[in-house]
């Protein structure tokens, strides 16, 4: 959702990108001239940032009009925006790879007030942020322990004194240290002005991933947003030595500052952490939630659902987590504190949550009602293959294959294909039907026809089989949006292939209990809906994911729909009925002992 306030940055910031073309200036030169005049109008007293200052662009209307708006927003505010400015002018492909997205205050302030609730107390410790951008984080935590040592009759002098040496900070980019150094000295402005000397604060420019080995179990409290995209091959060789615990293929680099932070913490130490959800759920996190369940204390998890408005040019669904440092523990399972999270970082309470310490998906409840429907699911042990299906994902991916393709059977017959079989787009899959397919040339132009060249070409799915679209997102009214693929087409066609945005589940069974069409309605129950949910943190309807879907016994659900029950309600008497045998014989075995 675009706010007012989005929408007016966004104007600025398309003034700012003329001014950057027409002046010929670098984005540090906007954001350094802009931060000179805003402190040379509200704090003249400081000593200026270490930002180059164009005087031409002193007078330029925009710059002008930019500044105008900074100095009429709460502080933290406008040294948001300033650092979003900063990065919004950047260059794509320089902003994505440093992933230059700021934290806003509302979710910042929500966080801090997670670690005072837990305990934390900002006058005392090592504080840290080690992917520390514009000081999103640094800036309030200066004000929360300038406001705690003032109610203990700190002066000025000593104020100043502890931040300094409590608060540190590390990023890659040298103009984001700037800006952090610079927002410290206008957060602490007046206890500086009352000190009579310039302010030096710890922010360093360097890879944090690489140079922080010094402070590994020292540091009491690290509050962060790390970087969010996917390492490369380079990367993963250079951090392999340090983060062998967590790295799985290719990791996204916010799962290695998530364990770095881990490492920093001294024995009781805690970290707040936002990110993306997909540590959660992700095949390639598995490493890494094993690595959580041994080292630290699941606290808490706030997931902030809303994906837009969150995070300037960016939509995510994010999680706040908070981890404490502990020793190496073993266990199967722990509980962890859930709740929502709204995007002016407001609570709502959901209740404790069970998390496998087996890399497996941890069932994250969305809404109160999840939890009752988590528990029934926990006591179902089945899965996809126990109904006799296997999970894969369409291998045809459109700009890179370079095979023959089709827009129609007219087509087919002209070109002369070899092997051509019909190519299934996420755009054919309907949800809760059949699939339609008629050979015809598309509206959109997609291709309906591959060829391999080989009948027998392993990417060519030759079963019947259920259909599901790839990509989705909590957004929709469905996660899994499902259709099956009948009997006649295979037998028409000979097979069928699937693009890379489609999830194929393959019939593998001889006989499975459940046909593809029952399949297809199982899919599109609630229950079965809000359980992916729960397991899902992206977008990317995962095989890693179906195959941990915890389904009832397929008997009991044909039986249920055998005596005419509505598909919905066969469903979920199932899954109480796989919670109460559970039950029977958790009762059963505590008997025993």
């Amino acid at each position: 959702m675009l706010t007012i306030a989005n929408i007016m940055f966004a104007e600025h910031i398309r003034n700012l990108h003329d001014v950057l073309q027409k002046r010929k200036v670098k984005p540090d030169a906007i954001v350094g001239t802009v931060l000179y005049s805003w402190c040379t109008q509200i704090y003249p007293w400081l000593s200026p940032a270490d930002l180059p200052v164009k005087k031409l662009l002193l007078v330029d209307s925009r710059v002008k009009a930019f500044t105008d708006m900074l100095v009429k927003q709460p502080f933290l505010e406008a040294a948001y925006l300033v650092s979003s400015a900063y990065a919004s002018l950047s260059q794509a492909s320089y902003r994505k790879s440093l992933a230059m997205y700021f934290t806003p205050p509302t979710l910042t302030e929500r966080l801090l007030s997670d670690l005072e609730l837990k305990g934390v107390r900002f006058d005392k410790g090592l504080f840290l942020d080690p992917a520390c951008g514009g000081a999103a984080f640094l800036a309030p935590i200066a004000l929360r322990m300038r406001a705690s040592m003032k109610v203990q009759g700190a002066s000025p002098p000593q104020i100043l004194k502890h931040v300094e040496k409590s608060l540190f900070g590390m990023d890659l980019d040298d103009t984001l240290c700037a800006l952090s150094r610079q927002f410290l000295k206008m957060a602490l402005n007046e206890e500086i002005r009352a000190s009579g000397r310039d302010a030096s604060f710890c922010i360093i420019s360097g890879n944090s991933l690489c140079a922080l080995e010094a402070f590994t179990s020292t540091v009491d409290v690290i509050v962060c947003n790390p970087p969010y995209r996917k390492t490369t091959s380079v990367e993963v060789d250079k951090y392999r030595h340090n983060f062998s615990e967590v790295i799985e293929g290719q990791p996204n680099m916010y799962g290695l500052f998530i364990a770095l932070s881990i490492k920093l913490l001294k024995k009781n130490g805690i970290c707040a952490l936002i990110t993306p959800t997909s540590f959660l759920s992700g095949q390639y996190f598995s490493k890494l939630r094993c690595y959580l369940m041994k080292e630290s204390q699941i606290l808490s998890i706030g997931i902030v659902n809303v994906r837009s408005g969150i995070f300037i040019g960016v939509l995510q669904e994010t999680a706040l987590t908070l981890l404490r440092r502990v020793d190496s523990v073993h266990t199967s399972q722990t509980k962890a504190s859930v709740s929502m999270v709204s995007s002016d970082g407001k609570y709502a309470d959901i209740g404790p949550c069970t998390l496998p310490n087996s890399g497996a998906s941890w069932p994250i409840p969305r809404e109160v009602p999840d939890l009752i429907m988590l528990r029934n699911a926990d006591g179902c042990k089945f899965r996809l293959h126990d109904y006799g299906y296997a999970v894969r994902i369409g291998t045809f991916v459109w700009n890179r294959d370079k095979r023959p393709v089709y827009l129609s059977d007219a087509e087919v017959k002209l070109g002369k294909a070899k092997a051509a079989v019909p190519l299934i787009w996420s755009s054919d899959i309907k949800g809760g039907g059949i699939l339609r397919f008629d050979g015809k040339r598309k509206g959109n132009d997609e291709p309906c026809f591959v060829d391999f060249g080989d009948r027998n070409h392993r990417s060519i799915i030759r079963r019947t089989s259920v259909l599901l679209q790839r990509v989705t997102s909590n957004d929709q009214r469905r996660r899994l949006v499902a259709m099956a693929v009948p009997k006649t087409f295979i037998d028409k066609y000979g097979g069928f292939v699937g693009e890379n945005h489609t999830v194929i589940i393959e019939q593998v069974a001889s006989k499975p209990i459940l046909t593809p069409r029952q399949l297809v309605k199982l899919f599109g129950c609630s229950a079965i809906d809000r359980y992916f949910r729960c397991i899902s943190g992206a977008t990317n309807v995962s095989a890693f994911e179906l195959n941990q879907l915890s389904l009832p016994d397929p008997k009991i659900v044909k039986q249920f729909m055998a005596s005419g029950l509505p598909v919905e309600d066969a469903v979920q008497m199932a899954l109480v009925a796989g919670s109460k045998n559970q039950d029977s014989t958790q009762s059963g075995l505590n008997k025993c002992r």
